[in-house]
């Protein structure tokens, strides 16, 4: 089984559909949250997703348009891309391949009830215990990593749609199950992606 993954996209929609054409081999690609802007949401970023059947989970922007009372923006979108938003949960379990997968934005032990999310740069022991699975998937700091912590694989596959590392690199991920390899992909308009980074999963 493949599966493809995207987070923090903020409605670009070149990157989105650059990574989603890479991912087409997938049978499943999961998005983890921000796929729009708390300030804009293109209705073409939701059509998109529903067209390809992202399995999403809200982010902060989500969580900013859907929580407050009186948000002037969540007043003004088409009912069918407001639906499609409050059908997001906050996170997922998958059982995949014969592993436990969690899907969050920031980190495990976010409120769903609150705006903010917290930004996770390092895999830690905490984390790892807290995730309750084989797989953490996790976005929220636009910045891609990789790594084991006490058997749990931990993946942020970056932003495909606001760079923040160094090198200003947007990027999305693929986990091959049958080949047991995860692998973070460098969008690269007009040329195939590079990897970034890849570990057995």
């Amino acid at each position: 089984m493949k599966v493809g993954v995207v987070s923090d996209v903020h409605n670009n929609l070149e990157a989105l559909t650059y990574a989603l054409d890479q991912l087409r081999g997938c049978e499943l690609i999961l998005n983890l949250g921000d796929l729009v802007s708390q300030y804009r949401v293109l209705p073409e970023t939701l059509r998109i997703a529903r067209e390809h059947d992202l399995l999403g989970i809200v982010g902060n922007h989500e969580k900013a348009i859907l929580l407050p009372p009186g948000s002037v923006l969540r007043d003004h979108l088409a009912p069918y891309d407001l639906a499609y938003l409050r059908d997001l949960p906050d996170q997922r379990t998958l059982e995949l391949d014969g592993r436990r997968v969690r899907v969050v934005h920031g980190a495990p032990w976010d409120d769903a009830r609150d705006i903010s999310c917290e930004y996770v740069y390092e895999a830690n022991q905490r984390l790892a215990a807290a995730a309750e699975a084989d797989v953490l998937l996790l976005g929220h700091t636009h910045i891609a990593a990789l790594s084991r912590v006490d058997g749990v694989l931990v993946l942020n596959p970056g932003s495909a749609g606001e760079a923040r590392d160094r090198a200003r690199r947007l990027s999305y991920a693929e986990l091959d199950f049958a080949a047991g390899r995860a692998t973070v992909w460098e969008i690269r308009n007009g040329a195939a992606p590079e990897q970034m980074l890849a570990a057995d999963l």
